[in-house]
């Protein structure tokens, strides 16, 4: 009994200094300003974006322009049922369980098992009836489950922010789509008005056929131009039905054209403040998640760096047993226990070992130069963002003032029919050139509204979730 006592403190203490030796902390994995320097070495950052021109920090839920209740809950609705989001999610939950079972393997596996039977040969291991509890533990003296262990987190954060992402992009698609359809639906009032002012013109035209004041030539005339109005009209309807049904699929709503969107576009969008360039990894979620697939891909590297060094694992036992080979070994007692130590270390693997690092070494270059080109792109969208809301400001205001100015013809060509002078054909001819501005107009509004959506999102901007 007292030898079996030496023998068991001996064990413990070889495994409380494997233990120690495991318990050594794992490698750091780069920090953001590495990744940068690996990545965008060539790429020198401004202190600000080269086209912004609002000055003050990002509100990244500051749109612009104020979303109707109704939109807002079209947005949650999305977030509930898009299918999209329901497999984002799905793949977060299998990251977690991948998270679990790396950390699982730190831990000692446990395990019961029994035997029973009868033999013929006393010494058989057929003859032994018993029941043992059984644990073995690889000592993750190197890191080495650790190591895999970091890069599973990393690897289930990058698949929480792509779905933070994924969440932020349908809600911005939600918003467009959505404005798409309440410009189909402005545009379809003014192209039935249009056509109402055709046929009006052609009328007219007739009428001075019959008197000899217009040819047949002008009946054709304006019968092609009120066909080329319908036909808008009919596009307008088309465009409708098309941004309708995108919507529904968005929302998870089959798609019948039914839903219900704002008679008119929400007011021109004011000024947002773009922050500052060096804020846009923190801010940007897909950026985030980039930077933990490089992460993850450094701690692979660790794992297969690993595999060089010898594993150590214990195994130990502690049973009951009844078995003819006691009566050939009366010293033999219940309960029988036994505690085994194992080392194993590579010698010749025909490189395989070499190829695993060098696979996971061109898996972490490509990380790093995914996160290079997520970045340009984001860069990209912004700075492209900025320049085209300028230029779509600008060419509002201009449509704007020719617009006026359309106006104050058709009002002037009202002057001339109360005094005698003009003639209602001309009348309905500038209604129609107003009601073609009022379209061009209504067109860039929402191209205006949509770039707003497109920038904010560029930006890191958030939507109600």
């Amino acid at each position: 009994m007292h030898q079996q006592l030496h023998h068991i403190k001996r064990l413990g203490i070889a495994t409380g200094l494997i233990i120690t030796l495991a318990s050594c902390a794992i490698p750091v994995a780069p920090t953001r300003d590495d990744l940068h320097q690996q990545a965008l070495a060539q790429i020198k950052f401004p202190t600000k974006w080269q086209h912004a021109k609002s000055t003050g920090e990002f509100d990244a839920a500051a749109l612009g322009f104020t979303l109707p209740a109704e939109l807002v809950e079209l947005i949650a609705e999305a977030q509930r049922n898009n299918p999209d989001l329901r497999l984002a999610a799905l793949r977060v939950e299998q990251s977690h369980s991948a998270v679990k079972a790396a950390g699982a393997a730190l831990m000692p596996m446990i395990a019961i098992g029994g035997q029973a039977g009868e033999s013929a040969i006393p010494t058989s291991s057929m003859a032994m009836n018993g029941l043992a509890l059984i644990a073995q533990w690889e000592i993750d003296v190197w890191g080495k489950t650790r190591s895999s262990q970091a890069a599973a987190r990393e690897q289930s954060l990058a698949a929480e922010l792509d779905t933070l992402y994924a969440r932020q992009s349908i809600a911005a698609a939600v918003v467009k789509s959505w404005l798409s359809a309440t410009e189909a639906t402005q545009q379809i009032r003014l192209a039935q008005e249009m056509v109402s002012l055709a046929e009006q013109q052609l009328a007219l035209i007739k009428v001075g056929q019959k008197v000899g004041r217009n040819t047949q030539q002008d009946v054709l005339l304006n019968q092609l131009a009120l066909k080329n109005y319908r036909g808008q009209l009919l596009q307008s309807q088309q465009a409708l039905n098309a941004s309708q049904r995108a919507l529904e699929i968005l929302v998870g709503r089959y798609p019948a054209a039914e839903i219900a969107v704002a008679s008119a576009l929400p007011a021109e969008p004011s000024a947002i403040p773009a922050g500052l360039p060096s804020d846009l990894a923190e801010r940007r979620p897909d950026l985030r998640a980039a930077e933990s697939r490089f992460r993850a891909a450094f701690y692979n590297v660790e794992v297969a760096k690993k595999a060089y060094l010898p594993s150590i694992s214990l195994t130990a036992g502690l049973g009951v047993a009844d078995n003819n080979l006691f009566k050939l070994q009366k010293d033999l007692n219940n309960p029988i226990w036994g505690v085994t130590g194992k080392l194993l270390a590579p010698i010749f693997t025909a490189g395989l070992i070499d190829a695993q690092v060098e696979v996971k070494t061109a898996q972490q270059q490509e990380t790093t130069v995914q996160y290079a080109k997520t970045m340009l792109s984001a860069l990209n969208e912004i700075e492209g963002g900025l320049y085209a809301e300028q230029k779509l400001a600008e060419r509002y205001q201009l449509l704007k003032a020719q617009m006026n100015d359309q106006q104050k013809l058709l009002g002037l060509q009202k002057v001339q029919i109360k005094v005698g002078k003009g003639d209602h054909y001309q009348l309905h001819q500038q209604q129609l050139n107003l009601a073609s501005y009022q379209i061009n107009l209504l067109r860039l509004q929402n191209e205006r509204l949509i770039q707003r959506v497109n920038l904010h999102l560029a930006l890191g901007g958030v939507y109600p979730m």
